[in-house]
């Protein structure tokens, strides 16, 4: 199937989903485990307002669409089961509405979407917006309009260390998952020395690849690695040819990547092109999307990509794993590391919209938004909900301000099924970790 072809398919399921909602019985036994702090009994017969506007802006069209547009199944997917359970009880029952915008993967767009959802469509809060770089802009307009800004999927470190009032962010950002991958190659010089000596950065030129490689770089110059080539490219480009040649010619024993979906399947086909095949080739994200391992086939197998939830931890977990069914029976894949931090975002803000209805009305606009971000501040999820996180818990003070101190990272590995294994921390493991990445000769050839 084409890369084209899948966009359209899946981009007309979306909008499907959000004409057409489905309504999912029995899902209250998913949430048993919420902290009492948000356990709400219904104080009206009758809903205070019939829905409550929440915004959400990703990609739908662009080089990042296909990652886009399932962050929108899991937000839905969480919608529905809310509404389905009865609403915003605190509210008698009011039902919850995503208003969705596209960002087309430009930020000034993105900023421009935030704003109309915020003056026109008068939403409670915006959640969005996956790429870094629109997230950063988003973010700037909800702190002008003061309105709740919750990111479910943009990893720059800096967006939670700029002071914003109106910002929260759910996953993990680089300073967590860039560690990880540290560690796994101590790991690995631990167990066979010395065989990792030397990186090499390949990274998009937004936010979230320069804010990636510089967090990276110099963490992996402190345990001893040596850093030989440093290589920014604009995504959604032609050709990565230049850019292989220069990474042949460097020689490293890891490839570290930032990029997104529609690059990292060019690039991939341009290392086999060019027999270049590193030690270990490592994604910062975004290559989970099924698409990857469609488009790349053989050529894919063996890559690493940083995770925080991944379809074989779920299978751990019986409530989990059959969410995950149900998931998977409505879309035809798997939850994926992006679209159940999505889905996650939306049961936070769930929370949060419970204490806040119980102290304003959305009838009073600009006293729920703020009612709603003190909320925010109060959800207070433990263990055992969202593994592998040991929960939510904003952080209040310090200079990375509502961050969710309680997000935690994986590493995952893409093996010949077609499938992602979590491989590293190893308590969490699944499978053992393949390495070094086999050479193209040593693969099938479809």
């Amino acid at each position: 199937m084409s890369t084209s072809s899948a966009i359209s398919k899946l981009y007309a399921t979306v909008i499907a989903a959000v004409i057409a909602i489905a309504v999912i019985a029995a899902v209250a036994i998913y949430m048993t485990s919420a902290p009492p702090a948000v356990t709400t009994t219904p104080v009206a017969t009758t809903p205070r307002v019939a829905e409550i506007k929440v915004g959400l802006i990703q990609p739908l069209t662009g080089p990042a669409a296909l990652v886009g547009q399932q962050n929108v199944m899991g937000a839905l997917f969480a919608v529905d089961e809310i509404n389905a359970q009865g609403g915003v009880q605190s509210l008698g029952g009011a039902k919850i509405k995503l208003v969705i915008a596209d960002s087309t993967g430009d930020p000034s767009v993105a900023a421009r979407e935030a704003e109309r959802l915020i003056t026109v469509e008068k939403v409670v809060a915006v959640l969005g917006a996956y790429r870094s770089a629109d997230t950063k802009t988003i973010s700037e307009v909800c702190e002008r309009y003061q309105t709740p800004c919750l990111n479910p999927d943009s990893v720059s470190t800096v967006l939670t260390k700029r002071g914003l009032q109106w910002f929260f962010r759910t996953s993990p950002h680089d300073d967590v998952t860039q560690v990880d991958l540290v560690e796994l190659l101590k790991y690995i010089n631990e167990t066979y020395p010395g065989f990792i000596k030397t990186i090499a950065l390949l990274y998009e030129d937004s936010e979230y690849g320069v804010m990636g490689a510089s967090v990276f770089e110099p963490l992996a110059k402190e345990a001893g690695f040596v850093i030989v080539e440093k290589i920014p490219f604009r995504s959604g480009t032609p050709s990565l040819d230049a850019e292989v040649l220069r990474l042949k010619a460097a020689n490293p024993d890891v490839l570290w990547i930032a990029a997104y979906l529609t690059d990292a399947i060019l690039l991939q086909k341009t290392l086999a092109k060019y027999d270049f095949a590193p030690k270990i080739v490592y994604y910062y994200g975004v290559v989970e999307n099924p698409q990857f391992a469609k488009e790349t086939g053989p050529l894919g197998w063996y890559v690493l990509d940083k995770s925080g939830f991944n379809w074989d931890i779920f299978e751990q977990n019986p409530r989990l794993r059959e969410l995950n069914q149900r998931f998977k029976e409505r879309y035809g894949v798997d939850f994926n590391d992006a679209s159940f931090r999505n889905y996650v975002s939306v049961w936070v803000l769930y929370y949060a919209l419970e204490i806040a209805g119980k102290r304003a009305s959305p009838e009073n606009l600009e006293e729920f938004r703020k009612a709603l971000r003190d909320a925010l501040l109060e959800v207070d999820i433990g263990p055992g909900v969202f593994p592998p996180w040991e929960g939510v818990k904003f952080s209040t003070e310090g200079p990375d301000l509502h961050q969710n101190i309680r997000a935690k990272s994986t590493i995952m590995q893409l093996y010949p099924d077609g499938k992602w294994y979590t491989v590293w921390p190893l308590d969490v493991a699944t499978k053992p970790i393949v390495f070094p990445f086999p050479k193209w000769s040593e693969r099938p050839s479809s």
